[in-house]
């Protein structure tokens, strides 16, 4: 993108991750806060599943941030669910997803029960959304980068509806709960976030020495082991849990069952596990994602 026109900073796209939440209803109410700092930019402030924030709970019906795909878009205009219908009606206003979408950038907030600290989830390597990141990346403690590479037609996430996207993942943090130091922390990150759009729209950004970040890239999702009959029968080991960006090695103990067994991770290579125990991700058949480490320039 030659410059950023549209943005949306959004929270509640699950509506039991309170950091987001609270930021969306504290903007809404002084919007300067963040519109100053791009006076040039339409910014939308947006509380993406107001019906799950109501109930404190992750979604009514259907994951909103699985409703996202083509396919799902593209579908029966009415249906009994929450999610399904909510996703078209933002489609509709902010799509529609694809080269005509009317948004330009997505800043996405949300919460992780894992020891995640600040992560800047990037599902493409956009001109912008890299510098931004890398930048925000050395200036800010605690800050790590995952690419999560995404064909975005096929991509379920709201942030796929802009021409780019970031999601801001913040953690540990339990859900339902807020705390103070994240809470802050990701209030920062966004306005630099908007600063940096600022300087991109003025090629200020892209004149600036591009940086060496270290970058975690998706890998795979893993499973818990399970018994016959699609049981989980094994834990998180307790050496790997909160171990979020850490190397996991071949042999090294990465689950234990419930008789105090230790199951080894049996690879060829090295992994590096981000959202450890999730909670939101045991219905999902997720223990953790392996990822890739790697030093990049952006």
């Amino acid at each position: 993108m030659d410059k950023i026109k549209t943005v949306i900073i959004s929270g509640g796209t699950h509506g039991n991750e309170l950091t987001g939440v609270q930021l969306i209803k504290k903007w809404t109410t002084n919007p300067e806060l963040c519109k100053n700092k791009v006076p040039d930019v339409q910014v939308d402030l947006l509380m993406v599943n107001p019906a799950a924030v109501a109930i404190v709970r992750r979604y009514v019906d259907h994951d909103l941030n699985r409703s996202f795909a083509n396919h799902m878009l593209t579908g029966s205009t009415q249906s009994l669910c929450v999610e399904w219908n909510r996703a078209q009606e933002l489609n509709g206003t902010y799509g529609p997803k694809g080269d005509s979408t009317k948004t330009d950038l997505i800043l996405d907030i949300h919460n992780t029960e894992s020891n995640m600290g600040i992560c800047l989830i990037l599902s493409t390597k956009d001109p912008f959304t890299t510098r931004a990141s890398a930048q925000i990346a050395h200036e800010f403690p605690n800050v790590h980068i995952y690419y999560q590479p995404e064909e975005r037609g096929a991509s379920p996430y709201f942030g796929t509806l802009a021409r780019a996207d970031v999601c801001i993942e913040v953690g540990p943090q339990s859900h339902g709960t807020l705390q103070a130091s994240l809470f802050e922390q990701t209030e920062q990150v966004v306005y630099r976030y908007l600063e940096l759009i600022s300087e991109w729209n003025n090629q200020v950004l892209q004149k600036k020495e591009k940086k060496k970040v270290t970058v975690f890239t998706q890998h795979r999702d893993v499973d818990y082991p399970r018994d016959s009959n699609g049981n989980i029968s094994a834990m998180i080991h307790p050496s790997l849990h909160s171990s979020d960006y850490l190397e996991l090695k071949p042999g090294a103990p990465l689950f234990r069952t419930f008789d105090g067994k230790d199951i080894p991770f049996e690879n060829d290579h090295s992994v590096w596990p981000l959202f450890i125990n999730e909670a939101a991700y045991y219905e999902k058949k997720i223990a953790m994602s392996f990822t890739l480490k790697s030093i990049e320039e952006w």
